[in-house]
């Protein structure tokens, strides 16, 4: 790091640095092959505010024709309805039901003006280098109104099944996302786990000299989570088995790597909404956002997550943490 610090000291500083974005997450890349102390590697999860454009909004694709027929026949249809209620004896507002069409309450009137631009925030994902002023050497963006919610450092076990080999277990970088589109609270939110690796681009060095190999993110994996939003990620360690838990929605969910894929292997059932996920060795301590603790263990022998103990006071919780000194635990929340 640049010793020009904010807190210059003797052998330690503090450094600010103006990336121009929101930082909503940070992990430290712990592989020597190409993270080293000289040149120490982070992956960021952030967010940039961006102009939405909205200029589909100022035509509705139809003629001045067109848009006059259609007006018609809804005034035609309405004055139908208006003669059998006064035939029928009774009144049409308050007898019937109107359904208000969205199309009554917008309409494109170019004497108004155009629709505006609106701010939108923009996640991405970024390998940066700590040693290069935190340069960004690549890059991954979300899709559309995909939201970045969840990053984590982990090894995962490749596990082949029926197969008499030594699994090897990789690092990854794993990004929980939820997806809130422009329909809103009218669909449940869903979401994805995605699987990066960090690579060396051998095949963009060539004719150039550099001191370092670039780095890159290669996307392995990517899987859609239909029961919520991915809310926490965390790493499970089991007889030498790596895998990584995800919190979803109510679900905690634990999934294996193995032929390119994640697949699911254990699974438990909230109440409510996951917040986070602490472990310790096998033992889960799950905080719920509106039905306080769960303190969950891991059963290799039969893959299950079962219930050990939990508060019953209905408590929002933020936050949770484990104590451990000597044989006693506590939690903190």
């Amino acid at each position: 790091f640049s010793p020009h610090g904010v807190l210059p000291g003797g052998g330690i500083c503090v450094q600010k640095v103006p990336l121009g974005v929101t930082v909503r997450h940070i992990e430290f890349i712990d592989d020597a092959s190409v993270s080293t102390s000289s040149r120490p590697i982070y992956v960021m999860l952030i967010s940039r505010e961006i102009e939405a454009d909205q200029s589909y909004l100022n035509d509705d694709g139809l003629s001045p024709e067109e848009r006059q027929r259609i007006k018609d026949e809804k005034e035609a249809a309405r004055i139908k309805k208006q003669v059998e209620a006064d035939l029928g004896g009774f009144d049409i507002e308050q007898e019937w039901v109107e359904e208000i069409e969205r199309e009554d309450c917008f309409e494109v009137d170019r004497n108004l003006g155009f629709a505006p631009s609106i701010p939108q925030r923009k996640y991405e994902v970024w390998l940066v280098d700590a040693s290069s002023q935190f340069s960004v050497l690549d890059k991954y963006e979300l899709n559309e109104f995909e939201h970045g919610t969840a990053l984590k450092s982990l090894f995962l076990t490749n596990v082949i099944e029926d197969s008499d080999e030594t699994p090897e277990k990789s690092l990854f970088v794993s990004v929980g996302t939820s997806f809130i589109d422009q329909d809103g609270e009218d669909l449940a939110s869903k979401g994805r786990v995605l699987l990066f690796q960090v690579k060396k681009s051998k095949g963009r060095t060539q004719g150039v000299h550099r001191r370092h190999a670039p780095l890159h993110l290669n996307l392995r994996s990517e899987k859609e989570i239909t029961v919520g939003p991915v809310t926490s990620l965390s790493s499970l360690k089991s007889e030498d088995t790596y895998r990584v838990v995800v919190g979803a929605g109510a679900e905690v969910t634990v999934e294996q790597w193995g032929s390119g894929k994640l697949t699911q292997v254990g699974f438990y059932h909230a109440h409510m909404q996951v917040q986070e996920i602490v472990l310790f060795k096998t033992f889960f301590l799950l905080s719920d956002a509106y039905d306080s603790l769960h303190f969950l263990v891991w059963r290799e022998s039969d893959k299950s997550l079962t219930l050990l103990a939990k508060d019953y006071e209905p408590t929002q919780v933020f936050a949770a943490g484990l104590i451990s000194r000597g044989g006693a635990m506590a939690f903190v929340c």
